[in-house]
């Protein structure tokens, strides 16, 4: 697949999200909708989702991500080794030019430790990315239903 197309099929992931989805860009690094799970009271951990892409001609990484929200917050991936599920912390995300990264449920994700209070749906929380390259990108987290899968689905 072509740089260029993949840069057209990124956007029109972006253009097919709901009005309340929203996108951020900084640089060479365009951010889609951000999103997580709704919580139950007195859960401590959530998993906050988004699409990246990466416009200019060299690589960047994701290198970290905090909000005052959350004690911690790491980049994870999902596995499945021998049938069992696991998650694995990465200590980055890279970006290659023009290749979209997805962070999605089942697979890599920010994983926020020590959540503060319940994230309740139709809200939504600071959030501040940290790039390599692009440095620091301040984005709002959406809060959806407990089961979605993203875009206000």
């Amino acid at each position: 697949m072509k740089p260029t197309i993949r840069t057209f099929l990124f956007l029109v992931c972006l253009a097919a999200t709901p009005a309340l989805a929203h996108s951020y860009k900084q640089g060479d690094i365009e951010i889609g909708h951000v999103w997580t799970r709704a919580t139950a009271a007195g859960m401590t951990t959530a998993a906050i989702y988004f699409p990246l892409l990466n416009t200019g001609s060299a690589p960047d990484k994701l290198i970290g991500a905090t909000s005052d929200l959350a004690g911690k917050i790491e980049i994870h991936q999902d596995l499945n080794e021998n049938g069992i599920s696991k998650m694995r912390k990465l200590d980055m995300l890279p970006l290659d030019p023009n290749i979209p990264v997805a962070l999605s449920p089942g697979g890599t994700h920010l994983m926020a430790f020590g959540v503060k209070q319940q994230l309740k749906q139709g809200e939504k929380f600071p959030l501040t990315l940290q790039f390599e390259k692009a440095g620091t990108i301040k984005v709002d987290a959406v809060i959806e239903a407990p089961g979605a899968m993203g875009g206000g689905h």
